[in-house]
């Protein structure tokens, strides 16, 4: 790796520009994991509120624009291509700040320290508050600038670190850990600062057995804070500390300015979420009532340690995949060779490193074992706040979590292996081919999941069904009632090759067993193109009425139409259908002929290619 013609510090930086670049851009504002929250946050720190979420219990003095959830793309109701994000009349929308109804008071999720979002808050500040900018433009520029934060921290980590450069390069540029980069959020500054903490760390470790120098020691206190301004549970890498040696330090003045250092960041990492917590949603009565937690796990500590052991075994696969890739709220589906060629390249990279002396056993062994306690202390945290006695899949898939802890774990497995020098020509032939591969199916999922309508299926030959529901409510929410006398016809635009199916939500099904549903489907010629009578007592509620079709229909694009009748039904039972008050996908709803508001909850599929 020596001899590389590539220094991985310019590679790093090189492929994280583009990388990074490419996916601020194209990813949709809202797609990336909570970023409606976090730009609630920034606003309000833009205007020098630094305490999230004020004047409880209210919380009435976090302002928030209607615009900030308008725009969102994870509100949409169904999963659509986001090429018109960059229309005119959405890119370009402003605030509607003489609107009053449009600003009201909301009480954000995210309560971090502002430190993390300054560089937003002024950017939010200048383009928003004093020249009154686009909406959608200003959140690009933003993604981009905490980009820039943690390619410089990444940079300057991996030209530190004094062994595993290749493997921090790739831990950094994870598929998972350039999205989180490049999406607005807390955790490109978190992962930023822990690698360059521990980059730090172990340059001091290995720079010989000479007195540190005090510059190194400064680096590692204001590295330190930054830990300390990080997400809650990022100080937890600060033992890291203890593989230096007391007798390096040239007197106990630096071991304690040392010590102050990684205190002050502690007592504020901790300070810090006990004064955001009691206004946000970890408080008592709230969604994650961390305190009312806390007492159903001392009232039970046996049922909760043998609930917490079983979530972690249960969910270690899925931590994996979601470490190393996944989409925003796991919307659509990331490729499977991602998963593959990532591995590859990880134990490749790891065979490629050469060994070194500096790192001995016991420290690698400390390392690895900082890991496991880092992410299980990690773990802990998300379980108490989420915790329900008894309840399962409460950790969930929250692998992007582990992101700042994978560089001890994996440092530490590099270089123990040696191979022969005529192999490793070939392994970075291999690692070069993984690391393309795997970015490149995550890319062309990325495409796929927020530029297509059916998804991954279009690439792979699998059937697509539409519309893709993200918000679906198939208990709330509105009805439509379907009796003796009633037509109804919803009309939809078919976006696939083909048609095999159709599908209607039932909401609500009437005691009696008598009558009959006839379905119907029509083409735009309103020529029948299959229909079928379903007896009332074989429907049942939060269900879907189903229409196969037997004959072929082709014609992307083209308008078909959905029409329901029931026969036999006494006049005073219906049969509720789901809808909702907005239009949601390319159709309309009419009854007995009369344009109604909103949609049905409709479904078709189209078979694979």
């Amino acid at each position: 790796m020596k001899r590389s013609l590539i220094d991985p510090a310019i590679a790093f930086l090189i492929l994280g520009v583009i990388i990074g670049a490419l996916y601020a851009v194209t990813v949709p504002y809202g797609a990336g994991f909570d970023e409606e929250q976090h730009i609630v946050r920034i606003y309000d720190i833009a205007g020098y509120n630094f305490l999230p979420n004020r004047n409880p219990p209210n919380y009435n003095s976090t302002v928030t624009f209607k615009e900030f959830f308008d725009l969102s793309y994870q509100r949409r109701y169904v999963q659509s291509p986001a090429f018109d994000m960059f229309s005119p009349q959405i890119f370009g929308q402003k605030f509607s700040r003489s609107e009053t109804n449009n600003v009201y008071g909301f009480a954000t999720r995210s309560i971090y320290s502002p430190v993390i979002f300054a560089p937003q808050a002024l950017l939010a500040r200048l383009f928003w508050m004093k020249f009154d900018l686009s909406i959608l433009p200003v959140v690009i520029v933003m993604r981009l600038a905490g980009l820039l934060i943690y390619l410089a921290a990444g940079y300057l980590a991996i030209r530190v670190i004094p062994f595993g450069k290749w493997m921090l390069a790739i831990l950094a540029l994870a598929p998972m850990s350039m999205y989180q980069a490049s999406t607005l959020n807390a955790d490109g500054f978190t992962n930023g600062v822990s690698f360059l903490f521990i980059a730090v760390t172990l340059y001091i470790y290995a720079s010989g057995t000479e007195t540190i120098q005090p510059k190194w020691i400064w680096s590692l206190v204001a590295c330190s804070l930054l830990l300390g301004f990080a997400k809650p549970g990022a100080v937890v890498l600060l033992p890291l500390l203890l593989i230096l040696p007391l007798k390096r330090f040239a007197s106990k003045k630096w071991i304690v300015v040392l010590g102050v250092g990684a205190l002050v960041a502690i007592l504020f990492n901790f300070g810090w979420t006990v004064v955001s917590i009691p206004n946000s949603n970890f408080s008592a009565g709230e969604s994650q009532n961390v305190s009312g937690n806390l007492g159903l796990i001392f009232s039970d500590l046996g049922g909760f340690i043998v609930t917490y052991l079983k979530e972690i075994a249960s969910s270690l696969l899925p931590y994996y995949k979601d470490w190393i890739a996944a989409y925003g709220y796991w919307v659509g589906i990331v490729p499977v060779p991602v998963y593959v060629f990532f591995t590859v390249l990880l134990a490749v990279v790891a065979l490629l490193e050469k060994p070194s002396e500096k790192l001995n056993r016991n420290v690698r062994l400390f390392m690895a074992g900082l890991f496991l306690v880092s992410c299980a202390l990690v773990m802990s945290m998300f379980f108490v706040a989420n915790y329900v006695p008894g309840a399962t899949g409460i950790l969930g898939r929250q692998g992007r979590y582990f992101i700042p802890f994978a560089p001890l774990l994996f440092i530490a497995l590099s270089g123990v292996v040696s191979i022969p020098d005529a192999w490793r020509k070939s392994l970075q032939w291999i690692s070069v081919g993984s690391f393309l591969l795997a970015t490149g199916f995550y890319s062309l999922g990325m495409y796929a999941t927020y530029y297509t309508d059916c998804g991954y299926a279009t690439f792979t030959g699998e059937r697509c069904s539409l519309p893709s529901y993200k918000n679906l409510d198939k208990i709330g929410g509105r009805k439509v009632d379907l009796t003796t006398g009633i037509t109804l016809s919803q009309t939809f635009v078919k976006k696939c090759t083909g048609l095999s199916s159709v599908y209607v939500l039932v909401k609500s099904v009437p005691e009696t067993s008598a009558g009959t549903v006839l379905f119907s489907l029509l083409d735009e010629s309103h020529s029948v193109l299959a229909s079928r009578e379903i007896p009332v007592s074989e429907i049942q509620a939060k269900t879907y009425l189903t229409l196969p079709l037997d004959v072929s229909v082709d014609g992307k694009g083209k308008s078909y139409e959905i029409k329901l009748e029931v026969k036999g039904l006494d006049s005073s039972q219906t049969i509720g259908l789901g809808a909702d008050a907005s239009d949601f996908y390319a159709g309309d709803l009419s009854i007995n002929e009369q344009p109604s508001r909103g949609d049905l909850i409709i479904r078709y599929v189209c078979p694979a290619p």
